[in-house]
């Protein structure tokens, strides 16, 4: 009779996550050794790190421990990829002793801080843990999803080993669901990349992942080729954890190819590796399966020594799994014996271990069950959060919009306004150019009629001592004299009229700052304002030029510069 038990198979290779602690512990030792070597303490983290990644590391009894202590170390120096990293180790040591809730709480701390700082490699690892833990929880919906998340992100990073482990991930939910085409193609793909970038623990995974595959679909041989490629990886790399599962997974395909000889072999060479490893689950999985072997040859004797040493470890250890599959052999053995009172024994032993188991499959289904509505919860909370700041975001931007707005509104109608007033400004220095040439020609035109007044005045001087009567005489003096006072007048009176338009406000200005000035010296301020010669205010005015040298010596006196070189047309023209 042979006895075929891939689904046993299957869970003791996850069960095979335990490790010699021993090993261990010498291992952590040369840790340490590393660390005082060490100063800066974000390399500490990367150097813990990187033990924990190694094969032979990756299953330590205490590797909560050692991934606890990068993370304290992480975050005492604010070293946030440290911090994230050592978070996602966390929750894989977690994953291993089967505390589904803390790997959990790790994972998705691990992926929201990795997703606040946008740290995209540290985020795919950590979608990559949840689809595994809800893997794990038969969860395949939910485990798929993060793993797909996973692979999207690894893909746009161009990140070749992450893509690997992400499509072996993938594979591995279709093989739960027995899809086993698929799986194979996920494998295969995973396989073709990690043969291409050299990754060879990822190309040992998916040799494993495959040959258990063909194992499920009863081709042995074929499952025994890649378990031997698998075999030589894990002996190049020095995993002899790897190396024990690789020759015991290889002798159970023998053994149900009816090679029981070689089985025997295959599980007595893991079986040393194990006892090497102190191993103590996987001793108990090569002690069945080697009691399998002597009773699938009807060597009932050896069988029966090898399922008790089993049954034995599972007592010691906890193993429900083992205590339940060696318990129902030794019943079936002794039933068929009719011992009915060893048989009852085992029937006893089998009861209590599938009521633990059930208890075991019981609390894992209230772990998913809890860990679904965690999940669930905190996707909730974290979408009102995103919502909440998006719509503060909204806020801001419509906010600085409308602000700009505002202020190229306010902007334009400066410009505008500035324009307008420029145009002004323009508009009013044309005009007062203007006015300027005006005031001008009308100086030039007055100079030239006070010329001819003159030249008239002259010659009525003339015709008045030429005369013979005394009232002709008079009469000519009483002309002359009403010509020039009228003349003078109007003109000067028109000038001040021009001048104050070109110039509004000098008169006041100059009252202001000095009250005491005739009218006669505000007109010589108004000339000299024009910058006009002694000779040309003379000529308009029709004054001497001495009387017109010491009118301005009296003006610089007055204002206060007879004993200053400031210049008094500068002075005027400033005012």
């Amino acid at each position: 009779m042979r006895l075929c038990l891939p689904g046993f198979l299957l869970f003791l290779c996850i069960l095979g996550a335990q490790t010699f602690a021993a090993q261990g512990l010498i291992r952590t030792d040369s840790l340490d050794s590393a660390l005082r070597t060490v100063k800066d303490p974000n390399k500490k983290v990367d150097l813990i790190l990187e033990f924990l990644e190694k094969p032979e590391n990756q299953y330590l009894d205490h590797s909560v421990d050692i991934a606890n202590r990068a993370f304290t170390i992480a975050q005492q120096n604010n070293y946030a990829s440290g911090k994230i990293r050592s978070m996602i180790k966390l929750g894989n040591s977690y994953f291993r002793s089967s505390d589904y809730k803390k790997a959990m709480e790790f994972a998705m701390k691990s992926k929201e801080l990795s997703e606040d700082l946008n740290f995209n490699r540290e985020l795919a690892n950590s979608l990559s843990l949840i689809g595994t833990i809800y893997s794990e929880l038969g969860d395949y919906d939910y485990s798929s999803q993060n793993f797909f998340k996973s692979l999207r992100i690894f893909e746009k990073l161009k990140d070749q080993y992450g893509i690997s482990h992400s499509l072996g991930d993938i594979g591995k939910v279709f093989y739960s669901q027995q899809d086993y085409n698929k799986a194979l193609v996920y494998f295969n793909k995973s396989l073709s990349i990690a043969t291409t970038i050299n990754n060879m623990a990822e190309i040992k995974r998916q040799y494993n992942n495959i040959a258990v595959v063909y194992g499920d679909l009863q081709k042995y041989d074929t499952a025994i080729i890649f378990l031997r490629k698998a075999l030589v990886i894990s002996i190049n790399l020095g995993d002899k954890l790897g190396q024990g599962i690789n020759i015991m997974n290889i002798g159970y395909d023998q053994m149900n190819t009816g090679n029981s000889d070689e089985a025997l072999k295959s599980f007595h060479q893991s079986l040393d590796l194990f006892n090497g490893l102190n191993n103590r689950i996987q001793i108990a999985k090569c002690y069945i399966n080697i009691g399998f072997c002597y009773y699938n040859d009807k060597r009932m004797q050896e069988s029966v020594a090898y399922f008790k040493k089993a049954l034995s470890e599972g007592q010691t250890n906890g193993y429900y799994i083992v205590i339940k599959s060696a318990a129902k052999i030794l019943k079936e053995i002794y039933t068929g014996e009719k011992d009915t009172l060893k048989a009852f024994r085992y029937v006893t032993l089998e009861k209590i271990a599938d009521d633990s188991l059930f208890a075991f499959q019981k609390q894992k289904l209230i772990s998913k069950l809890e860990l679904q509505y965690i999940y669930e919860e905190k996707e909730f909370q974290r979408k009102l959060a995103q919502q909440s700041r998006n719509n503060v975001m909204l806020i801001i931007i419509f906010s600085l919009v409308f602000s700009l707005i505002i202020l190229a509104l306010m902007l334009s109608r400066y410009r505008l306004k500035s324009k307008f007033i420029l145009l002004e400004k323009e508009k009013i220095q044309s005009e007062l150019n203007i006015k300027n040439r005006e005031l001008t020609v009308n100086l030039l035109a007055l100079i030239k009629k006070n010329e001819m007044l003159s030249d008239i005045s002259n010659k009525l001087v003339q015709l008045e001592l030429n005369a013979k009567g005394s009232e002709t005489k008079e009469t000519i003096t009483k002309i002359s004299q009403d010509l020039r006072n009228r003349t003078d007048d109007k003109m000067l009176n028109e000038f001040s009229m021009r001048f104050q338009e070109v110039h509004a406000g000098f008169y006041e200005k100059l009252l202001k700052s000095y009250p005491d000035l005739t009218q006669n010296e505000l007109k010589l301020c108004a000339f000299l304002r024009l910058n006009m010669s002694t000779k040309d205010i003379s000529e308009l005015t029709g004054q001497q030029l001495a009387s017109i040298d010491h009118a301005r010596y009296r003006l610089r006196k007055k204002i206060g510069l007879s004993n200053s070189e400031i210049n008094l047309v500068t002075f005027l023209s400033q005012i």
